[in-house]
């Protein structure tokens, strides 16, 4: 991946700790989803054997989206602001997960721009027919960095953004 430093001078050596947290963190967020979402798909068609129609929760469907938000749980309030906290989290799953382009194989490209010593904003770029992009704030609190904000946005309109949860 190619990450543009747009830092400050003074901030420019922050790249490495700030964007290798974030993308660490978020590429663990990926796994979970994308292996929760895999377990799902055998539970849909094993429910479809039973003759159990689409709307109706089948057997271990329950039981796995428990699972899911407890790892969920586990690996993510660590990492992010009370501010994040409260938009939630764990809301859904696919099997391309939220954080795919940060996969080896994925073309996906990073800006990292940083003016003080207390925050930091990474914008990814990644190659889908959408055309989506990513915006994180991630803070300094107490000498630890925490994600503080989530966007959604679209390369086609680089001034509009939509906020969000972490997954």
């Amino acid at each position: 991946m190619e990450i543009i430093n747009e830092a400050n001078d003074k901030f420019k050596g922050m790249q490495d700790e700030i964007c290798g947290f974030l993308f660490d963190f978020l590429r663990k967020i990926n796994e979970v989803e994308e292996s929760t979402f895999k377990r799902s798909e055998e539970l849909r068609k094993n429910k479809k054997k039973l003759g159990i129609p689409d709307h109706i929760v089948g057997p271990g469907e329950n039981e796995l989206w428990a699972e899911y938000k407890q790892q969920l749980r586990e690996l993510i309030p660590p990492h992010i602001t009370e501010k994040l906290r409260k938009r939630g989290f764990g809301g859904s799953m696919g099997d391309r997960g939220t954080y795919f382009y940060l996969k080896e194989n994925e073309e996906c490209t990073a800006n990292f721009i940083m003016k003080t010593a207390a925050r930091a904003v990474v914008i990814t770029h990644y190659k889908t027919w959408t055309g989506e992009t990513h915006k994180f704030v991630v803070k300094n609190e107490d000498g630890v960095w925490l994600v503080d904000a989530v966007y959604a946005g679209y390369e086609d309109e680089p001034d509009k953004w939509s906020i969000r949860g972490i997954i």
